[in-house]
């Protein structure tokens, strides 16, 4: 039996050898995670309830307040595209006032040019009349 007790250990320290080389590194934490759960402590199921139940209400009231703000905003914009058409309304009507006031700038324009035209054509006259 010495001869197996000596062989095995010169073969544990061999093979101890061969293993430093060929042993794989640890896998890393975290790189897997693990998909079954850990069995439920008795009375934990308070403890799950509670937080999904907060959960729940905080995404109902965010989706309210989101609601509110969703409705303030329509009302808002609602209101300023009243505002706006308003102002364009307005606009238009002084469009029509100017397009209005052009035309009489250019009656008047005429009837100055022509005025203009019979007092030279009158002094013209005039002169002629004098000097003979």
């Amino acid at each position: 039996m010495a001869k197996t007790t000596g062989a095995k250990k010169a073969g544990t320290s061999a093979k101890s050898g061969s293993r430093k080389s060929t042993t794989r590194p640890a896998a890393k934490s975290g790189s897997r995670k693990s998909t079954t759960r850990p069995a439920a402590k008795s009375g934990s199921r308070k403890a799950t309830t509670r937080p999904a139940a907060k959960d729940i209400a905080a995404a109902h009231q965010s989706l309210t307040r989101a609601a509110q703000g969703e409705a303030r905003l329509r009302r808002a914009l609602k209101k300023h595209k009243k505002a706006v058409a308003g102002i364009k309304a307005e606009v238009k009507a002084h469009q029509r006032d100017i397009k209005a006031l052009k035309g009489e700038v250019a009656v008047a324009k005429k009837a100055r040019k022509a005025g203009t035209a019979k007092l030279q054509n009158a002094d013209a006259a005039t002169l002629d009349r004098v000097a003979t």
